[in-house]
């Protein structure tokens, strides 16, 4: 992986400060939404017998390609989504949810 393709921020000796995560691993797709491209990449596996994850970052500006090997630092953000009630099977009970979707913002210059 000398290879990797950084974010100027990523690049060095960034010290990763709270609520801030390297990534590293291989790009699936790089698409454009709006003002925002969005990279999907798929890192190693922990071991043999696990799945490897994939993770979409979100970026004003494009810094990888396709299959491409990449390392970067993103900022962790979130919001908690609209409530929604369920009913439990068995029990009959109805529980409200608040769902919590989290994202992955990339470190820019």
């Amino acid at each position: 992986m000398s290879d990797v393709a950084t974010l100027p921020k990523a690049a060095g000796k960034h010290e990763v400060k709270p609520m801030e995560v390297t990534i590293v691993g291989k790009a699936l797709r790089v698409r454009r939404y709006e003002q925002f491209f969005y990279t999907a990449i798929i890192t190693p596996a922990a071991d043999l017998y696990s799945k490897p994850q994939v993770i979409e970052i979100r970026s004003k500006a494009r810094f990888c390609e396709k299959d491409e090997e990449v390392r970067v630092t993103a900022k962790i953000g979130g919001y908690e989504g609209k409530p929604y009630s369920v009913t439990d099977k068995e029990t009959g009970e109805r529980r409200q949810l608040v769902p919590v979707n989290l994202y992955l913002d990339a470190l820019e210059g």
